[in-house]
C-alpha cells in the first residue's frame, strides 16, 4: 500500500500507542545505491545520529540526519538512499494510530533537541543489547519520552508572547476539568480570559491552532471514547456527562469528529480488542 501524501500532523501522532518493542538496531550503512522497500509490517522510529540517509515514498523526499527523525508507517512502500555514511539507530515496533493512512513523519529538531534525543535513543539501544532489569519498560518509557520531546518541540509556539499563553491558561484548565458544562461558549470562555469574544477566538486560534469550540469538542469526544469501552454508561449518560444537550448533537458531534457513531466505535473497539 502507497499513501501518497503526508497527512498526519504532530498532534495526531503524539496520539500514537505503542504495543510491542520487537527491535532496536544501531545501523552503519555502506551501499550506496537506492534500496526499495516492499516488505515493511511494523512502524518504525529512526534517527541517523551520524551523516544522512534520504527516503522516497509518493513523489516525495525524507531524510533522516541528526535534525529529523523520521516515523515510518507499517506497510509503507518507499526507496532509500545512503547521503552520507554514519550511525543510524531505529526502533522497530507494533502500534496503534488513529487518523488519515501516511508513509512518513518527519520531525524536524533543534540542536538541543537532537542532542537530547540522540543521547535518548543510544540509551535505548544500549538497554535493549544488554537486556537486564526490566529493559522492556525501560524502553517502553523511553520511546514515549522520545516522541513527546519531538512532538512537543513541534508545538510549541516560541514566536507567541507569554503573554498570550498565561491569558488563556485559566480556559484551557476549564475546558479540560469542566468539558460536561453545557454553557460553554465563545463568550464565557472569553470573559474568563478577560477579553474581546473576537479577540479571544484569534488568540486561541493562533496558538492552539483550532478553534476555542473545536477545541472543546476533541476534548469532549476524547473523554467519551474512554466512557464509550467503559460497561457502565448508556449513550445517553455519556451524552450528557460530556456535555451534549441530546444524544442526537452527541452522535452528530462524535462521527463530526471521528467518521462513525458512538455505537460504530465501541463495537470496532471491542472487536479489535477480544
Amino acid at each position: 500500500m502507497l499513501y501518497n501524501s503526508l497527512t498526519m500532523d504532530a498532534k495526531t501522532i503524539s496520539k500514537l500507542i505503542l504495543h510491542r518493542i520487537l527491535a532496536v538496531n544501531t545501523i552503519y550503512r555502506y551501499e550506496t545505491k537506492r534500496i526499495t522497500r516492499n516488505d515493511r509490517s511494523t512502524y518504525a522510529l529512526t534517527l541517523k545520529v551520524e551523516g544522512l540517509t534520504y527516503y522516497y515514498a509518493g513523489g516525495k523526499t525524507y531524510v533522516t540526519d541528526p535534525h529529523h527523525l523520521l516515523l515510518i508507517s507499517k506497510d509503507a512502500r518507499y526507496q532509500w538512499q545512503l547521503g552520507q555514511q554514519g550511525k543510524c539507530i531505529t526502533i522497530e515496533f507494533e502500534g496503534e494510530l488513529e487518523g488519515e493512512p501516511f508513509d512518513f513523519y518527519e520531525f524536524a529538531l533543534s540542536d538541543a533537541v537532537s542532542r537530547e534525543i540522540a543521547t535518548m535513543l543510544l540509551n535505548v539501544a544500549n538497554l535493549w543489547d544488554l537486556k537486564k532489569d526490566n529493559y522492556l519498560l525501560k524502553c517502553k518509557s523511553m520511546f514515549y519520552k522520545i516522541l513527546d520531546k519531538a512532538t512537543v518541540t513541534e508545538h510549541k509556539e516560541t514566536y507567541l508572547p507569554s503573554s498570550y499563553r498565561h491569558m488563556l491558561e485559566p480556559v484551557i484548565d476549564y475546558i479540560r476539568t469542566r468539558y460536561f458544562d453545557k454553557h460553554i461558549t465563545n463568550e464565557s470562555l472569553a470573559a474568563m480570559a478577560g477579553i474581546s469574544t473576537v479577540y479571544f477566538r484569534k488568540v486561541f486560534t493562533r496558538v492552539y491552532g483550532e478553534s476555542p469550540i473545536k477545541y472543546l469538542r476533541t476534548v469532549r469526544i476524547k473523554k467519551a471514547k474512554e466512557l464509550l469501552i467503559g460497561d457502565d454508561a448508556s449513550i445517553g449518560r455519556i451524552a450528557e456527562m460530556t456535555g451534549y444537550s441530546s444524544v442526537y448533537t452527541f452522535s452528530k458531534m462524535f462521527k463530526l469528529e471521528t467518521g462513525v457513531s458512538p455505537t460504530e466505535y465501541a463495537k470496532e473497539y471491542f472487536s479489535n480488542h477480544r
